[in-house]
């Protein structure tokens, strides 16, 4: 891949991120007043301006918001919130709010950066699990897909022992068996 090819860098949090414990309005009273019992302490805060101050945890995202490489998007969410986690989590991973998506939004996006199949290695995930949001256009095997000439390659984890798989078929994680749960690309 030459030098100036375009790359995606997408960072995924799934869990219970606290966002206001993330992106701190340290100056608004009622941060304070609400979160009396898990609010960050001020002598644990690094400001990034004159509105909010993230975790000391997490100062070294501070050096890029000084560069302008490091943005903020407050409040994001969908229009009419199904009020159900799961489903809200299929419309972020597919951007189908009317239907049940059968594409990831990033899938889509690594086809449109590779429509020919060029790059053996369009897409690398790693984590225990495959996101939802890169299947199927970023998930295609070579045997059922057409010539991809991937090579799949399976080691063990040193600290798991569990056998992660890297390859540019991504599908080897769908493909997981019951004993080998951790299947990563």
């Amino acid at each position: 891949m030459a030098n100036n090819d375009p790359c995606v860098v997408v960072l995924q949090l799934t869990g219970g991120n606290d966002y206001l414990n993330s992106m701190i309005p340290y100056n608004n009273p009622l941060y304070r007043d609400n979160r009396k019992a898990v609010g960050i302490a001020d002598n644990n805060m690094v400001h990034l301006d004159g509105t909010y101050a993230i975790p000391d945890y997490m100062a070294p995202m501070k050096k890029f918001w000084d560069e302008g490489k490091l943005a903020v998007m407050h409040g994001v969410g969908f229009k009419d919130s199904p009020r159900s986690h799961f489903r809200a989590m299929d419309i972020w991973h597919t951007c189908e709010p009317e239907k049940v998506g059968t594409e990831g939004w990033l899938g889509r996006v690594a086809r449109e950066f590779d429509p020919n199949k060029e790059n053996v290695v369009q897409v690398v995930s790693m984590g225990p699990s495959l996101p939802r949001s890169l299947v199927p256009p970023a998930c295609r095997s070579p045997a059922s897909q057409g010539p991809w000439n991937a090579t799949a390659f399976c080691r063990r984890s040193r600290a798991t022992s569990a056998p992660m798989c890297s390859t540019a078929s991504p599908r080897c994680t769908a493909r997981r068996s019951a004993a080998a749960r951790s299947w990563t690309i």
